[in-house]
């Protein structure tokens, strides 16, 4: 180094000592100000309906001020594999995606799960496993909904994508509840439900063609005996409109985010091993 230039290098290394030692270390947050339970959303199937979920738990919880919401990680992933490609094909790849999703939240520090995808319960039994906190199960909560405010139902129409149809999931839990389950024709679930969730929703185009297709496919279930609509699907509710209904409309999405306040209130909702500690959120 040039002899002119050490002078001013020692000035500056004078100058630059005390502000070094003035700046704060970096340090992780007290305890005091982490939360005690936090809720954990894994979405992206579809991104636009993991938004919806949140601003319907967002509008549904008592709140009068920012500290009186509920302390939310959302882990959006959606390049999970198509859910409905993957059951009929029996692919088990999605598998390590989902399982992927649910282990990222809980090493973050989530109390609980909620997943705002119907398909994806599918694998349900994976997810739960791969995991020691509860992954509420969105499909049981809207069957108990139907039980809670409709007990004279005993027909309740589907509308979901054909994986989830083909799935039996929803028909499991209702027959459990002794609820009969009709869904749309071959032809009304491909070229109505498909093509709105599909061709419209998920593409971001045309909504009010996929209001008017679902409205087509709610008249059909209903002629086929339906007391109740089941929305079965987060896009769906997304252009269903209620009004263009002669039922009234159960809508799995909304259902999950009262069970999720519920959860988040219930602390004694912390142990997946007992399939009855889980359950019980729907029934309070």
């Amino acid at each position: 180094m040039n002899r002119c230039w050490l002078p001013l290098v020692l000035v500056l290394a004078l100058l630059a000592a005390p502000i070094a030692a003035a700046a704060p270390a970096v340090e992780e947050p007290p305890p005091t100000v982490r939360p005690d339970r936090i809720l954990g959303i894994f979405g992206g199937m579809g991104p636009e309906a993991t938004a919806n979920l949140y601003a319907e738990i967002v509008r549904l919880t008592p709140a009068t001020r920012d500290q009186d919401h509920i302390p939310t990680l959302i882990y959006s992933l959606p390049q999970v594999p198509d859910r409905t490609a993957a059951i009929l094909a029996g692919d088990p790849a999605i598998i390590p995606w989902l399982v992927e999703g649910v282990t990222r939240l809980e090493k973050a520090g989530a109390a609980f799960i909620v997943i705002p995808c119907n398909t994806a319960h599918y694998f349900h039994d994976q997810m739960q496993a791969a995991v020691s906190i509860p992954i509420l199960h969105m499909i049981r909560e809207a069957a108990d909904e139907v039980v809670r405010r409709y007990p004279d139902c005993k027909t309740v129409g589907l509308l979901a994508t054909t994986g989830t149809l083909q799935t039996g999931l929803y028909s499991k839990e209702f027959t459990a509840r002794g609820i009969r389950v009709v869904t749309p024709d071959e032809a009304v679930e491909r070229d109505c439900v498909m093509q709105a969730v599909y061709g419209h929703i998920k593409a971001g185009t045309g909504r009010q063609a996929a209001e008017d297709l679902l409205a087509k496919a709610g008249d059909h279930v209903e002629a086929k005996g339906a007391q109740v609509i089941v929305l079965g699907c987060t896009e769906i509710p997304l252009a269903f409109n209620p009004a263009r209904a002669h039922v009234p409309v159960i809508n799995a999405t909304r259902v999950l985010a009262e069970a999720a306040i519920r959860a988040y209130r219930d602390a004694t909702i912390t142990n997946p091993a007992s399939r009855q500690s889980v359950d019980a959120v729907g029934k309070h």
